[in-house]
């Protein structure tokens, strides 16, 4: 099963607290600036000439009244930018209104400004419409294509529908006449779910007549059949061209179910509708006198269109005659059309680069999508790069905080022996108190003074098992707080010195600059109390030294 399309020419687009409070103070100078910059930007955007602006916004819908705003602009006073945008939008409208085009040199003036100032509409506009002018002006399909397919990747990367839904259709028309099947269904479909989600009926009628050929030339009938009949239902916002052409594509299936009565209705509809596809209709009639035996008769009909200009209806014509003759006995005419069809395949394919395109095609995607996959990548990285930060430092500060608190406590017990002693003092003195109360402060004390002891016993014990060079890779948060607020009551002057030369330093570190200063042990011996391999040493070191003040 083969149909063919044809494409109306007027379509080519559409429509410390300290440190905190600087640090805070610096963040909001930063944010300052980009509030600054973003609104400088935003002031560039809204300094655009109101007429283009305005013709922007509709060159798609109604590009009549874009170029009627456009020659309007006086030219001599536009800024660089307007200038630009200017030149571009003259040459769209030029284009989508009056179908021409000064060659391809202004055109690529524009690609070269946006790709180094343009957003991602001026950039994917510039790439799509000179690959139509060197498309359907210049007859440079393989060159429109490298166009097409970079405008594809910026209209999905910034998710512009309306550009998607343009560059899918021309994609597939362009792979269409390249003869690259696997293509023009691939980028038929595309075009199809565009157009359905721009909700644009017109679109959802030329994607459907699309996929029905694509799904032909695939010989996957059925699907071909239901794009067929859904065409139908659109058939009233149908050009008088593609009418037609959809008439074709329906009196071809009725054909293939043999059912002659409505393919005849249709064939005549496609007469009654003034049709302009001329060799397509006597593709098909010839097709309908094959089906009733009268072979002559389609060979006569056959013969009027194997000077189309269009590739795919002259090789459905001569694949139907080399069958014609092959039926009228002619076995020697048969074989010398199907020489002829193979022949002009091969011109075909050659002329038009199939393979050749169809393996760039390929190689720009893969590209394309290991690019994408490196990026996805990398943001995975950074994302990882964060959680990871975010939980090492949520787990020092709750590790610190733990630390402080044990310190603290210490600290308040102390604070508490002084601040009763004092009441007490001051009750005997006043004579106010009972022997209660005071037997109840003097309880107090000691309480407090027995934790403390419980702490710098625990501090002591710990301090010991360094000294006998005993493991303490099991010591706890809570016995290494107790060994280095012991140290610090047993080598106050030392304790000061890194107080003094070291910034915020862990528990964990502070217990190795004790086995290494105070205690002068050797790498080898602080890596076996630890329980740790002595390379790793290095590591602490130098965080050691990266928290000198």
């Amino acid at each position: 099963m083969n149909y063919s399309l044809k494409i109306p020419i007027g379509r080519f687009c559409y429509k410390d607290n300290a440190y905190l409070c600087m640090q805070n103070e610096k963040s909001m100078k930063n944010i300052v600036w980009i509030l600054v910059v973003i609104a400088m930007i935003a002031g560039c955007s809204e300094a655009r000439h109101p007429l283009l602006k305005e013709a922007a916004d509709i060159v798609h819908q109604h590009p009549d009244s874009a170029l009627a705003l456009i020659s309007r602009v006086d030219t001599v006073s536009l800024s660089e930018a307007d200038k630009m945008e200017y030149r571009l939008l003259k040459i769209m409208t030029d284009y989508i209104v009056l179908h021409q085009a000064d060659g391809d040199s202004l055109i690529t003036t524009c690609v070269d400004y946006y790709d180094k100032h343009g957003d991602a509409w001026h950039r994917g506009r510039t790439y799509y419409y000179r690959g139509g002018i060197r498309r359907h002006l210049l007859d440079s399909t393989f060159d429109a294509i490298k166009d097409y397919k970079v405008a594809e990747s910026i209209a999905e990367d910034a998710d512009d529908e309306l550009l998607k839904n343009m560059v899918y259709e021309n994609l597939a028309f362009a792979n269409y006449y390249c003869i690259n099947p696997l293509l023009v269904l691939r980028y038929s479909q595309k075009f199809h779910e565009s157009s359905m989600e721009l909700n644009d009926s017109l679109m959802t009628l030329r994607s459907l007549h699309m996929c029905a050929a694509a799904y032909a030339t695939m010989q996957q009938r059925d699907s071909a059949y239901l794009c067929i009949l859904k065409s139908l239902d659109y058939i009233d916002l149908a050009d008088s061209i593609l009418r037609t052409d959809i008439y074709y594509n329906v009196a071809a299936m009725y054909l293939e179910k043999g059912d002659d009565d409505n393919a005849r209705k249709y064939l005549d509809l496609c007469s009654n509708n003034g049709a302009k596809n001329v060799y397509k209709g006597h593709l098909e009639e010839a097709r309908l006198l094959k089906a009733q035996g009268r072979y002559e008769e389609a060979i006569e009909e056959v013969r009027k269109c194997t000077n189309e200009k269009d590739p795919i209806v002259r090789i459905n014509s001569m694949e139907l005659l080399a069958e014609l003759y092959e039926l009228t006995g002619d076995k020697s005419e048969s074989l010398e059309m199907r020489k002829q069809l193979k022949a002009y395949d091969d011109s075909v394919m050659t002329a038009n680069h199939s393979l050749q395109i169809a393996d760039w095609q390929q190689k720009f995607d893969e590209k394309r999508w290991e690019k994408r996959s490196q990026q996805r990548m990398m943001k995975m990285g950074a994302v990882v790069v964060i959680i990871i930060v975010l939980l090492l430092t949520i787990g020092i500060w709750w590790h610190r905080r733990r630390m402080n608190k044990l310190g603290f406590q210490l600290d308040e017990n102390a604070r508490r022996i002084t601040e009763n002693q004092a009441e007490i003092e001051r009750l005997q003195q006043s004579g106010e108190a009972s022997e209660q109360t005071i037997a109840d402060l003097k309880k107090q004390i000691e309480d407090s003074r027995q934790r403390i002891a419980n702490k710098l016993l625990t501090g002591t014990r710990q301090f010991v098992k360094l000294q006998r060079k005993e493991p303490v890779a099991d010591m706890t948060a809570e016995e290494r707080q107790c060994l280095i607020d012991y140290f610090a009551q047993l080598r106050p002057k030392r304790w000061q010195e890194w107080e003094h030369t070291y910034n915020l330093l862990t528990p964990a570190q502070y217990v190795f600059l004790i086995l290494q200063d105070d205690l002068n042990y050797d790498d080898n011996t602080i890596a076996q109390i630890l329980d740790v391999k002595p390379a790793s040493l290095r590591t602490v070191k130098s965080r050691i030294k990266g928290r000198e003040r």
